[in-house]
């Protein structure tokens, strides 16, 4: 059996320097096969950061079998589409294999976003539309949501009179003891309580086109076969992979405690803003 996987991926455009020619050579389909080559960067920087090791590969059994043991993740992949044709992109995203032996150090979503975000920022000017992880909650036992409630004055220290509107959904296959609709109401209210009002949660929404989003779940096999199953929006007062990650965490802690750990997609994506109360 293959080790849980963890895959965030950041979406929005890039725009490339003027420079980026001179310093990068292309081959081929030029944003395609330099996005891949040059995300590399990211797993180097989270190395420099004590979170994951080089050579820390992971048995299908969970187990470590390199001499330095990851101490966030196990690297597995990484890619991304840096396409210049101003459309909203999945821009970068990295899977990573989840330790499920003791001490489990949780579900690393903020860590993953954080040196994704600096990779992007090092090659060009990034317009940050939405994130989306998938989260093998089942393999980790670790709870966070105290973690999360602690971060909200961190977020409340902003301009109180501007405004983003954010919707949040959470997708699983059907049949696999995961979320259900009728948890909505729920997971919208746990997620109000744990953001203790840096975050204006709103009543759970219909189904409908997600603009700051490049996601088709049929893409890849740790996803194919989900489906969503709940959307609620927010309004927030800022708008960043911090404050997406913030909102993706909240999330999953409230699915933990309303007994839903089968591994979902949690997303968080811009839906307008900003404005600013008259």
């Amino acid at each position: 059996m293959f080790p849980p996987t963890v895959v965030v991926g950041l979406h929005g455009t890039l725009q490339l320097p003027p420079w980026f020619d001179r310093v990068v050579e292309r081959e081929g389909d030029a944003e395609g096969s330099v996005a891949d080559e040059l995300l590399f960067l990211a797993v180097d920087r989270a190395g420099s950061y004590g979170w994951r090791t080089v050579n820390g590969l992971l048995h299908e059994d969970g187990e470590v079998t390199a001499e330095h043991e990851p101490t966030a993740w196990a690297h597995e992949e990484v890619g991304g589409d840096w396409t210049q044709d101003g459309a909203v992109r999945q821009l970068a995203w990295l899977g990573a294999g989840v330790r499920t032996d003791p001490p489990r150090p949780g579900i690393p979503v903020r860590p993953i976003a954080l040196v994704l975000s600096e990779t992007l920022a090092r090659v060009g000017t990034v317009t940050f539309t939405g994130l989306h992880a998938l989260l093998p909650l089942h393999a980790t036992e670790r709870d966070t949501a105290f973690h999360q409630i602690e971060l909200a004055p961190w977020f409340g220290l902003t301009d109180p009179d501007v405004r983003y509107e954010v919707v949040v959904t959470v997708s699983c296959r059907p049949g696999e003891g995961g979320v259900d609709p009728g948890d909505a109401a729920a997971l919208s209210a746990a997620v109000r309580e744990k953001t203790s009002g840096a975050v204006d949660v709103l009543a759970p929404t219909a189904e409908g086109v997600l603009a700051g989003l490049d996601l088709d779940l049929s893409r890849t096999v740790h996803t194919e076969g989900m489906r969503e199953v709940i959307r609620f929006g927010c309004v927030t007062r800022e708008w960043s992979p911090d404050m997406a990650v913030w909102l993706v965490e909240s999330t999953a802690e409230a699915l933990r405690e309303t007994g839903r750990p089968a591994p979902v997609v949690v997303t968080a994506s811009l839906a307008s803003g900003p404005s600013r109360d008259s």
